[in-house]
């Protein structure tokens, strides 16, 4: 006779009717205490928020649920401007991290942080993951860059940030072309958009440079491209100087 050795009583039964239930209710009441963090944190109450994150990546059971609680806690330091926590807390959030969206906070975090150095290396390790893992759902390296651009700027590293407009103009040169919804397909805004958004980087910087830069680019773009650089040029740079 075979002896079936994972035969199941009644009270084997009981016990994993019960496990799969307690199973079932601490996902529910993980989900409920990580919803509960983000409507505090969309109602700017960033202090609370981030104490019951805490609290949660203590307890948590699985990777995710660690994963939610630590970008949530970033995201209350960056939106409180705890640089140097933000940066810590997003630069240990992409170290096991192949989303790209998480480099992009980290690079920015760490540039508020004046880490300027270390946002470099992340900046290339972002451009990185996005090449190899990026999808539909994340933000496009372009705006990336843009956004580096503009951490640069607010904290006056005009030269690093000059490069990377320069880095932008090079890629609506290799577009090779100005359509609006084919750049916007791309991530990119249209170039006289481009243009006004720099403007505040643009006017801090030596004004013979800037209008070399943009002849040399306005001169590599097909016949909309150059109205628009030759109208951002008279009728905006040209009257603010």
């Amino acid at each position: 006779m075979k002896i079936n050795y994972n035969y199941k009583t009644y009270e084997d039964r009981l016990r994993e009717h019960f496990e799969a239930y307690n199973k079932a209710f601490e996902k529910r009441a993980t989900n409920s205490i990580l919803n509960t963090a983000i409507d505090l944190f969309d109602n700017q109450q960033y202090v609370l928020s981030r104490k019951i994150a805490e609290e949660l990546e203590k307890t948590a059971t699985t990777e995710k649920d660690v994963y939610d609680a630590k970008k949530l806690i970033a995201l209350c330091h960056y939106a409180q401007s705890k640089w140097a926590e933000a940066d810590e807390a997003f630069s240990q959030l992409a170290e096991n991290s192949n989303n790209s969206d998480d480099w992009f906070n980290a690079v920015i975090a760490a540039t508020l942080n004046e880490q300027y150095e270390k946002s470099e290396m992340l900046f290339a390790k972002a451009l990185e993951k996005y090449t190899q893992y990026g999808t539909e759902r994340n933000i496009p390296s372009v705006q990336l860059i843009f956004h580096y651009l503009l951490a640069l700027e607010a904290k006056d590293q005009n030269e690093a940030a000059f490069e990377k407009f320069n880095l932008l103009c090079q890629i609506y040169e290799q577009i090779k072309t100005s359509n609006e919804k084919y750049l916007r397909e791309r991530g990119l805004d249209s170039i006289s958009i481009f243009l006004a958004s720099s403007h505040a980087l643009l006017q801090k910087l030596d004004r013979q440079k800037v209008l070399e830069q943009l002849e040399d680019f306005k001169s590599k773009l097909d016949s909309n491209g150059q109205e628009e650089v030759r109208i951002y040029i008279e009728e905006i740079l040209e009257k603010t100087n």
